[in-house]
């Protein structure tokens, strides 16, 4: 009975330990991706599947998270879009998928981390800083014509300094991607 007691002690103590090993990730990511101005409970997301042994479903993030669904969704929707984390049915076998389809079985969602920082970085780059670097064409045109239209040397002087920080961002963008984007092949 004592080996008993004594298994179970440590079971508890285990338990402890991954609950706060799991509440210190969430809190790290929480603030990790609010330097970069994503809200908090997208890095409380990825800090709890990174902390997780196991997929969890979208009732067990509000659950353990006890963050509104609202949030919950939008968190996963941003971190799905990023490739920052992936849906572990369809990492699993084809086969097993085709078989509860044929069966009428709903699968349920299952989240897990990307843990490849590459992937995450390329994420980031096509998704956020890509369109940035790219797109805003029109605004520059606009914001050079209500320079010019104002006469002020200060204004074209600040859609000069925009101009150039676009030319060299889209000059980067391409080895970042190159640095960080995904191996061929891969």
């Amino acid at each position: 009975m004592s080996t008993n007691l004594a298994s179970a002690a440590t079971g508890s103590r285990r338990d402890r330990e991954r609950r706060e090993f799991s509440r210190e990730c969430v809190d790290f990511f929480a603030e990790t991706v609010q330097v970069f101005g994503v809200p908090k409970s997208v890095g409380q997301i990825y800090g709890l599947l990174f902390a997780s042994a196991e997929p969890l479903s979208f009732s067990n993030i509000v659950e353990q998270l006890t963050i509104s669904k609202g949030s919950a969704s939008q968190g996963l929707q941003l971190l799905r879009s990023l490739g920052a984390i992936h849906d572990a049915g369809a990492i699993k076998d084809a086969e097993r998928r085709r078989r509860e389809a044929s069966d009428g079985a709903s699968r349920r969602v299952t989240y897990v981390p990307e843990l490849r920082l590459r992937r995450l970085v390329s994420g980031v780059l096509g998704e956020r800083v890509a369109p940035l670097a790219t797109g805003g064409q029109e605004r520059l045109a606009r914001l050079r014509t209500l320079a010019e239209r104002e006469g002020s040397d200060f204004c074209l002087d600040r859609v000069k300094q925009l101009e150039t920080w676009r030319r060299r961002s889209k000059a980067v963008l391409p080895v970042l991607s190159a640095l960080f984007g995904p191996k061929s092949g891969k």
